[in-house]
């Protein structure tokens, strides 16, 4: 398990991450395919808010946000299929651990431009998607 993964620059704060992919309950869901039943948001952020914004990842999540990081919110609608490849959680936010699964989206969107999408877990529990194991899925 890696201590660190990365670190985002998100709403005014540095966020983070510790990979937990190999942790419970984030490890049975490693390449599940989801398909998406309602539309879900998918925000365009950037880690730093400048005259020329330009996005340097993706959050998936309803009902989303707003703010200066943003540079884009799209609607992925219903057939659209995300395969959850990664997890990780926040080791420095505040009130919540924020746990999110790095996904790839198919068809995948031009505003994506293949940078790292996120999809909040809380998603897969709401409704929105229906998972089931991905068959040769690479990780």
């Amino acid at each position: 398990m890696a201590i660190v993964s990365s670190a985002v620059t998100f709403g005014g704060c540095d966020a983070t991450y510790r990979d937990t992919s190999g942790d419970s309950p984030y490890v049975d869901r490693i390449g599940q395919v989801c398909n998406v039943l309602q539309p879900l948001r998918a925000h365009g952020h950037t880690f730093t808010v400048e005259r020329d914004k330009k996005t340097d990842a993706i959050s998936i999540w309803n009902p989303g946000f707003t703010g200066p990081e943003l540079t884009f919110v799209l609607l992925l609608q219903p057939g659209t299929t995300l395969t959850l490849v990664e997890a990780r959680e926040c080791t420095n936010c505040l009130f919540d651990r924020n746990p999110e699964y790095r996904v790839r989206v198919r068809p995948e969107p031009p505003q994506f431009q293949g940078r790292p999408a996120y999809l909040r877990s809380t998603s897969l529990s709401e409704g929105l998607l229906r998972c089931a194991a991905g068959i040769g899925e690479e990780r």
